[in-house]
């Protein structure tokens, strides 16, 4: 038997954005007919109704706060609302602008039964502050129905599921009004008598989309559905109902966000390396914030750490009215490898210990060296961004090089006994700044290691240190 769940969300948009406090009695208004189309739990409690005018409803409820609705902006989070419930669901059909088909009978078998798999979706309906209405069918259409009709009473018998279709009421089906008016001319008020008609007589008296819709409930026309995909990078945006100024306001809403990212990663068993902060602010403009990591990651208390650094040095210039995150480069998780005899340094490695300095003074302040084609040692490197991964362009000598080298060669002071060496570099005559340098590693009285040279006039110079 196929089994269908229908999730319709009623205020899918209103549930979607942030309000800070459930008790604001909160609509939304239809700008083309200037009526409510969404409201919050407290304004229904000021007994305020979809379909009522401002004036009215201003009139009921003083304190009521109004925003536009955006189908564009619905979309967006009925597709959220769906990448959420996909590693539940795999076939997943959205029918805008706020319902959900689930072709939930294959995963009966990996949930044991329909109570678990059930459980699973509420529960991260829950967790969203999503209201819902769901119906059970068995077909996608007669879960439509059920879903809008039936209470939410949710049954997965096949008798009583065709009992409880029969007596939906007509007035509950998806259908123009001008179709319904007719059905109540005739004395039609539930499903199972407009069923009963002959197909013949249903031709005659109704357009051909009522007998289509009719051949869907039955399950004698397949209803067409485009199945959702989940998007391979990840992004998700919180829309404020109220500007926020105070970055100690915007950080439960990044760390949400931030968790949903992590819970993605975490599901795919994949990492990132970097994420980005997305601000909208009063005048229209976006802001964003990149954050680094060292490497792949997926951990939530790494990622916020990082955040709560990057934050520290930024500074909201403007009230903020929507906040995002971001993250395009998607990997396979990789664990992190640590040789079994090295000691424990401390509580961060080379590279994490890197990107929390990045976070805490900005990506342009963090550098590392590369090297350069050039026979010159002080003109070998160069300071490139430390998160630069790119192919490196110049092979490392193969001769030793100190870790510490001059800006400029200085005259060695000292008595110095010679080491190793020479190591003879020339170069620079093609370029006007011939040099003939014999290199030498040597060690001073005091058995520090140095870098020196001798020019061909036998004058000693001192060009580094070695650690």
């Amino acid at each position: 038997m196929s089994l269908w769940l229908y999730l319709h969300c009623p205020s899918l948009l209103l549930d979607s954005l942030y309000a800070p406090s459930s008790a604001q009695a909160v609509g939304l208004v239809s700008e083309q007919e200037g009526r409510l189309v969404q409201l919050s739990v407290a304004a229904n409690t000021h007994g305020l109704n979809i379909g009522m005018g401002l004036g009215a409803a201003a009139l009921m409820c003083h304190q009521l706060a109004v925003y536009p609705y955006c189908a564009v902006k619905e979309q967006s989070a009925l597709e959220q609302l769906a990448a959420q419930l996909y590693p539940l669901v795999a076939e997943i059909s959205l029918n805008p602008p706020n319902g959900l088909w689930l072709h939930v009978s294959p995963m009966l078998a990996l949930y044991q039964g329909f109570t678990p798999l059930w459980q699973a979706v509420t529960q991260t309906l829950v967790e969203s502050g999503i209201r819902y209405q769901a119906g059970v069918g068995q077909t996608p259409r007669a879960a439509e129905l059920m879903a809008y009709g039936h209470a939410g009473k949710i049954s997965t018998d096949p008798e009583h599921l065709q009992a409880a279709l029969q007596q939906l009421p007509l007035a509950a089906a998806p259908l123009p009004e001008t179709v319904k008016t007719q059905f109540t001319r005739l004395g039609l008020s539930q499903l199972g008598e407009l069923i009963a008609l002959p197909t013949a007589s249903l031709t005659r008296r109704f357009p051909r989309s009522v007998v289509d819709y009719l051949a869907e409930v039955r399950g004698d026309k397949p209803t067409p559905l485009n199945y959702f995909q989940p998007p391979l990078q990840f992004f998700q945006q919180r829309v404020l109902l109220f500007e926020l100024s105070e970055q100690a306001h915007l950080l439960p809403i990044i760390e949400n966000l931030v968790s949903a990212l992590c819970r993605f990663l975490e599901q795919r068993s994949a990492c990132t390396p970097a994420l980005t902060l997305g601000f909208s602010l009063r005048d229209g403009c976006e802001e964003t914030l990149p954050v680094m990591a060292a490497h792949g990651e997926k951990a939530l208390e790494r990622w916020m750490a990082l955040v709560r650094l990057r934050l520290a040095s930024w500074q909201v210039s403007q009230p903020v009215t929507a906040v995002s995150v971001a993250a395009s480069q998607i990997d396979c998780h990789q664990p992190g490898q640590t040789d079994l005899f090295s000691a424990q340094q401390g509580e961060q490695n080379r590279d994490e210990l890197v990107a929390t300095l990045a976070a805490r003074l900005g990506e342009e302040a963090v550098m590392r060296l590369a090297y350069v084609n050039h026979h010159r040692p002080e003109a070998a490197s160069q300071h490139v961004p430390h998160h630069h991964r790119a192919t490196p362009t110049a092979s490392a000598p193969t001769r030793p090089r100190p870790s510490l080298l001059l800006p400029q060669p200085t005259p060695l002071v000292g008595k110095v006994t010679l080491r190793e060496g020479p190591e003879r570099i020339v170069s620079g005559w093609w370029e006007g700044m011939p040099i003939q340098r014999d290199y030498f590693i040597a060690q001073n009285v005091q058995q520090q290691w140095l870098w020196v040279f001798r020019t061909p006039e036998q004058t000693w110079f001192l060009h580094g240190w070695f650690s």
